[in-house]
Formats: C-alpha cells, sequence, structure tokens
C-alpha cells in the first residue's frame, strides 16, 4: 500500500500531540525481525542507558510501558 500517505499521516499526528508526551518512538515494523532492530536500537539513547537495560526488545518493551 505504498503511496497513500502513512507516512505523511503519522507525521501530522505526531506534531499534533508531541506536547502530550515526553517520548515519541519510531519502530519499523516491517517484519518481526525489523521490530525487534527497532526496539533494540532505542536501548541506545541516554534515557534508557539511564535506566541500565538489557539490549533486547523485551527490556526496552517493558522500559516504554513503565514511562
Amino acid at each position: 500500500m505504498g503511496g497513500i500517505g502513512k507516512t505523511q499521516i503519522a507525521l501530522k499526528f505526531t506534531e499534533e500531540v508531541s506536547k502530550q508526551y515526553c517520548h515519541i518512538f519510531w519502530v519499523d515494523a516491517t517484519d518481526k525481525d525489523t521490530i525487534s532492530a527497532s526496539l533494540t536500537g532505542l536501548s541506545s539513547i541516554p534515557e534508557a542507558k539511564n535506566a541500565a537495560l538489557d539490549k533486547n526488545a523485551e527490556s526496552v518493551l517493558n522500559w516504554i510501558g513503565n514511562l
């Protein structure tokens, strides 16, 4: 379903709600591997490093759930 404006809708939504949330994370949900890689990549942002996360998707999801 390429070219129907999904990214533009997501960007507009993010712009409109950005003041309501302290974090907005972009996760590539193409398939299981990219979801896992995106979540694992989030473990390297400063706030996640300060939380001493394990570098795995489950640890990152738990952290996000507690924000």
